[in-house]
């Protein structure tokens, strides 16, 4: 793998310069001190600078909806002529966690999969992704990224990664995109030394010994390839999951919409918007028909989804480790939880 080095000092300035060609959405702190991606304006570019952190801050909303919008026009119907709303822009996503770009690349493969959904795909265009690895978890007793095998940093499929090894980042290089940024913003990296390497190897052992959450995930996917948990336990789970659908829209690889027409003056627009399989009126049909009318066979659904029929119809779990399922719930439930419960 090719490598390179750039210093902390010159992240803003190589920032600045690509904003020229490239939309870049970045982990910029926000009034109260929340951290989420936003994209870098073009003018007064200098103020959203100042505010990028690429600490290991938690991120409480994962960058999908830069694909996956939360609510999104599809088209308009206007004098008997539809227009459709399919966005385009070269977009360069840096400091992205690990874990998130692996929610990115199963909601990829999501949209494309049965059909080739233009709306999501036409927002993929042209897109470069910069990681940065986590050196500790941003939440110690939820991330579980190292169980799931999505991080705290990748060894392949990506674009660059970028390792801390103190005043300075370790770049990685892992695709012809990458290689071709790399030299196009040349001034702002150098070469690096083979003890710099190394410094980034112990770096990322460390990264992966600092995560304390252990769960058997191999093993709760095998389990529910095998059979199904108890209904006992989705019980348990139904009589204290409140139904919010918050671990849905925090959850990178959750891709479950609805679509519903609305007239605008002399226009029609279909919109499309996030829906969750914890919701009633999902699975509810036109008849009234419900069949997953009962609380705890709707709040199976999810975790059937992510440790079984994901990894059936993909080869991968529709889990990638992030932990905010359990941090977003009001009464503590989320995958890991879930999972210590049918390993136990």
């Amino acid at each position: 793998m090719k490598s390179a080095l750039i210093n902390k000092s010159d992240i803003r300035l190589l920032l600045k310069e690509a904003s020229r060609e490239w939309n870049i959405y970045a982990p910029l702190e926000v009034q109260g001190g929340d951290v989420n991606f936003c994209c870098l304006p073009k003018e007064n570019i200098k103020e959203a600078l100042n505010r990028v952190t690429l600490d290991d801050k938690w991120i409480p909303v994962p960058p999908k909806d830069l694909f996956f919008p939360q609510l999104e026009s599809l088209f308009e119907i206007k004098k008997n002529k539809i227009e459709e709303t399919v966005e385009y822009s070269k977009k360069l996503l840096f400091g992205i966690k690990a874990c998130d770009y692996q929610g990115i690349l199963f909601s990829d493969e999501f949209f494309k999969r049965t059909f080739q959904d233009n709306y999501y795909l036409s927002r993929t265009k042209d897109r470069l992704v910069i990681i940065k690895s986590c050196l500790t978890p941003p939440r110690q007793n939820a991330c579980f990224c190292t169980s799931a095998k999505t991080g705290p940093f990748l060894d392949k499929d990506f674009d660059i990664q970028l390792v801390d090894i103190g005043e300075a980042y370790l770049v990685e290089i892992g695709s012809k995109r990458g290689e071709d940024f790399i030299l196009k913003y040349k001034r702002f990296f150098k070469l690096c030394s083979n003890s710099e390497v190394d410094k980034a190897l112990t770096v990322k052992e460390k990264a992966v010994d600092s995560i304390e959450l252990k769960i058997d995930f191999s093993r709760a996917v095998e389990l529910m390839k095998g059979k199904e948990p108890p209904e006992e336990i989705y019980k348990k789970i139904a009589q204290r999951c409140i139904h919010c659908g918050g671990c849905i829209y925090v959850c990178p690889t959750c891709t479950c919409f609805n679509v519903f027409d609305d007239k605008e003056n002399e226009a029609m627009i279909r919109y499309r918007n996030w829906d969750t399989c914890v919701f009633e009126g999902f699975t509810r049909e036109a008849s009234g028909f419900n069949p997953r009318e009962t609380k705890w066979l709707r709040a199976s659904r999810r975790y059937e989804h992510k440790l079984w029929y994901d990894y059936k119809t993909t080869g991968k779990s529709g889990c990638v480790g992030c932990g905010r399922c359990l941090t977003s719930c009001p009464v503590e439930l989320g995958m890991s939880k879930f999972i210590q419960e049918i390993t136990a």
